[in-house]
């Protein structure tokens, strides 16, 4: 369709990723978009086996656990289990038609810059585009060039979001974080809980499990 009823206006913002583990950055990127843009709630999906980027270092029932610790309490945000109830890849493009079933709205796709930049080598990459619209979120002063497919989607603000069910995109510049699961997990291997990057709870769960430790790696990338 090309409209949005009134009484169905408000997009639903989906924040997928590994989450291996969450931490403040994801947090305040989430909290800055429900300023900003007509979103309703955002749900967050943790993948369960990610077919694009090596296997999560935590297993999954591990990094569901730390993300409802960091969102406990905030009835904007929830968490969608959708990709743990599948068997197989967890393919995005299979999660935003359940989602869309399921929630019953029109939705926005959350992706970092560099997500978006591999989207055209996800499986059945342009089905995503007759969806969702696509918030692409970048960073501060970073130079994202975008590919010229997107240039005749992209939008200037939030609400013209609205006037569609699907398949625009949006430029969204974060604020600058210091936050990087990459360098989280180095810390952590290391010997170090940096607390200050982590939502509260988190620091205590991934110590009381032991994870993220250098004996519990299966994969050093």
């Amino acid at each position: 369709m090309t409209g949005i009823s009134a009484d169905n206006r408000a997009l639903l913002g989906v924040f997928g990723g590994t989450f291996d583990p969450v931490h403040r950055g994801h947090v305040a990127v989430a909290c800055a978009l429900m300023r900003a843009l007509p979103l309703s709630r955002i749900v967050f999906v943790p993948a369960a086996r990610p077919p694009h980027r090596p296997t999560p270092f935590a297993d999954a029932h591990h990094r569901l656990a730390m993300l409802r610790l960091a969102l406990a309490g905030d009835p904007r945000f929830d968490i969608d289990e959708v990709e743990y109830e599948r068997e197989g890849p967890s393919y995005m493009v299979d999660t935003l038609a359940t989602l869309r079933a399921r929630h019953g709205r029109p939705l926005a796709l959350i992706l970092g810059a560099d997500a978006f930049a591999g989207l055209p080598a996800w499986h059945r990459w342009r089905r995503i585009l007759g969806l969702a619209h696509i918030i692409i979120v970048s960073r501060p002063g970073f130079d994202d060039r975008l590919p010229e497919w997107v240039r005749p989607r992209l939008v200037r603000c939030g609400a013209d979001l609205l006037d569609a069910d699907h398949g625009r995109a949006l430029r969204f510049t974060a604020s600058a974080r210091p936050e990087s699961a990459t360098a989280l997990r180095q810390a952590l291997a290391d010997g170090i809980a940096p607390e200050a990057w982590l939502p509260p709870g988190v620091p205590a769960y991934i110590e009381a499990h032991g994870l993220y430790r250098r004996s519990s790696h299966h994969d050093e990338g």
